[in-house]
């Protein structure tokens, strides 16, 4: 077995030492697990600008783990385990802004930017290489989709150690589909105990996005087009929220839990009691899109593009606006905005109303807590030392006045 047809040519001889490859191999399986992040105060840092503390309220995730069928162990190399962020495009300013956030210490030096990991990661070119097909994605307009995932990687070496970084990937959308593909998740509706059932994971993360806060208490800014967001802007989403951090935390204190560098395959098997928490079971299934003059239908083929062999299916999406009516593409979106937008802005507005009236519920509790705990204070009594008594000047002996001394 040729060990160079592991590795996808951006690894690092550091990430090689402990086998962690870049490209997902042809013979792994995927099956999604729900992972649940717990509240905690995290510092969040935006490559560029200064460390914040968040106060992180917990949310769940979906996490794509690997599975390798048991491959001997000089050949098992970590495999490519992915946290879905979502579906975005990739513009030219998302580049520039992930080439500043992945730089390399050579890199900082000729940008005058400082570099404070000990370790040396790959550059921005790991984001843009597919970890399936190892093609690179190509800055575009609205009309290439594709999916930000977030990939645990490894590295060591005798003079810097182990070292981990959760690294952003983007997944051509056709590979993304190979991926999860016959891959299904267990919902229910408004919470734990509401009714259950188990659906596609490409519909229930279209439908309820794939992390819980997107739709209580963090709105996010809409893209041009108000269906997808920059590649970058989903990351700044994440690591503002406090997700990020949160996470690459959990990665942390499990890979210094383990024994070995070998992913626990027994301890990444989803939990039968989890579910992924809905508003309501989609019905995507025959739902044509909302533009009056489109005729595609959810789950069909599209007609093939010029030079293509087959169309894409049509995968409707929701308006992150309103997250009511759904589209099939951007143009679609676009055409029907003048007769969409009334709806859409008063949705807005409503949701807008809510997160006020969450934030300022927040502060009240906030202010209620800081006046119980003011008003329980009791100031220590300080006793001076030495019986309290102060001090008295001791007077100089002799107490004539000084003689002068000779001039």
């Amino acid at each position: 077995m040729e060990t160079s047809s592991f590795f996808s040519g951006l690894e690092n001889e550091a990430m090689k030492n402990v086998k962690c490859t870049l490209k997902i191999q042809s013979t792994w399986t995927y099956a999604p697990n729900i992972l649940e992040l717990k509240p905690a105060r995290v510092v969040s840092r935006i490559d560029g600008g200064p460390s914040e503390t968040v106060n992180f309220r917990g949310c769940k995730i979906i996490k794509l783990s690997a599975d390798t069928h048991g491959e001997s162990s000089k050949d098992v190399f970590y495999p490519v385990h992915l946290t879905v962020a979502g579906p975005c495009y990739y513009t030219k300013q998302d580049k520039k802004d992930f080439e500043i956030m992945m730089r390399t210490r050579e890199q900082s030096m000729l940008m005058k930017l400082p570099y404070t990991s000990k370790f040396d990661w790959p550059d921005y070119r790991v984001i843009e290489q597919c970890p399936k097909c190892c093609k690179r994605a190509k800055t575009s307009s609205s009309k290439d989709r594709y999916w930000l995932v977030y990939q645990q990687c490894l590295q060591g070496a005798a003079e810097t150690g182990i070292g981990t970084r959760v690294m952003p990937r983007l997944i051509c959308e056709e590979c993304f589909e190979l991926i999860i593909d016959d891959c299904c998740l267990r919902v229910t509706v408004g919470s734990q105990t509401g009714p259950e059932a188990e659906i596609p994971l490409i519909d229930a993360i279209e439908a309820q996005g794939c992390i819980t806060w997107i739709r209580n208490g963090h709105t996010l800014e809409k893209c041009d087009d108000g269906l997808y967001f920059g590649a970058y802007q989903l990351y700044c989403a994440w690591e503002g929220s406090g997700a990020f951090q949160a996470m690459c935390d959990d990665f942390s204190r499990k890979m210094q839990a383990a024994s070995s560098f070998e992913m626990d395959q027994e301890k990444e098997k989803t939990n039968p009691s989890m579910y992924w928490e809905m508003s309501q079971i989609p019905t995507k299934e025959g739902r044509k899109c909302d533009y009056a003059a489109c005729s595609n239908v959810h789950g069909k083929r599209e007609a093939p593009e010029p030079g293509e062999k087959k169309g894409r299916k049509a995968r409707l999406q929701e308006c992150l606006g309103c997250f009511d009516t759904m589209y099939c593409s951007a143009e679609c979106q676009k055409a029907a905005w003048p007769d969409h937008k009334a709806l859409c802005k008063e949705a807005q507005r409503k949701r807008k109303e809510e997160e006020e009236k969450e934030k300022a519920r927040q502060k009240m509790d906030d202010e209620e807590k800081m006046a119980a705990a003011l008003a329980s204070f009791v100031p220590l009594s300080i006793t001076p030392q030495g019986g309290g008594g102060v001090k008295k000047k001791k007077s100089k002996k002799g107490g004539g006045k000084k003689k002068k001394g000779k001039k």
